[in-house]
């Protein structure tokens, strides 16, 4: 207490397993997110694109099977020194789409990769709200009506089959193998 006041006293407390806060497990989830870390720092725009691909599915999947949709995609970033970079943004409408999330992360990952190095590499949705007004046609975008036919048709196959059933070519193991990763779920 001499050296570190009141907090000091509530550290002491908390090192030893004592904490009298409150605690609510049923708190309403605020975000969805996963991420993993790298056992070599990745620099290239190609290598950590191939590395976001399947966190966007897990995020997705996670969503789907929770009952939500995000209207905002966080991309996490860290750097060898551990210096944490994130970036979101904002979408016109709510989504449970894997390509959405990895086409809007990679977008603000793309703003990033500079030659810098990173250790950790994450993505996720926040502003969560209920999925039936998810996805709608974006005339904007053609091509997005067709993608999300393809990824619910994907979902079904792995329903029924398993999830490794079916993959979308950049989930696949680029030719070497896979950059070592050891996955750190976020929420």
């Amino acid at each position: 207490m001499r050296r570190y006041g009141s907090m000091g006293m509530r550290l002491y407390h908390f090192s030893r397993g004592q904490d009298d806060r409150r605690v609510t497990p049923h708190s309403p989830m605020k975000s969805i997110s996963s991420e993993t870390t790298f056992n070599t720092d990745l620099s290239a725009l190609e290598e950590l694109e191939r590395e976001l691909w399947p966190l966007a599915e897990k995020v997705s999947k996670r969503m789907k099977a929770g009952g939500h949709a995000g209207l905002t995609v966080t991309l996490k970033l860290k750097t060898p020194d551990f210096k944490l970079i994130t970036r979101n943004q904002r979408l016109s409408s709510p989504t449970q789409l894997a390509d959405r999330i990895f086409r809007t992360g990679r977008d603000l990952l793309r703003a990033e990769c500079d030659g810098r190095r990173f250790r950790l590499l994450g993505i996720g949705c926040h502003d969560l709200t209920d999925p039936r007004d998810a996805d709608p046609p974006d005339l904007a975008d053609p091509g997005q009506l067709q993608r999300a036919k393809v990824e619910r048709a994907i979902d079904a196959v792995r329903a029924k089959l398993g999830g490794q059933a079916i993959s979308k070519g950049r989930g696949l193991p680029a030719a070497g193998g896979k950059a070592g990763r050891e996955p750190v779920e976020g929420t």
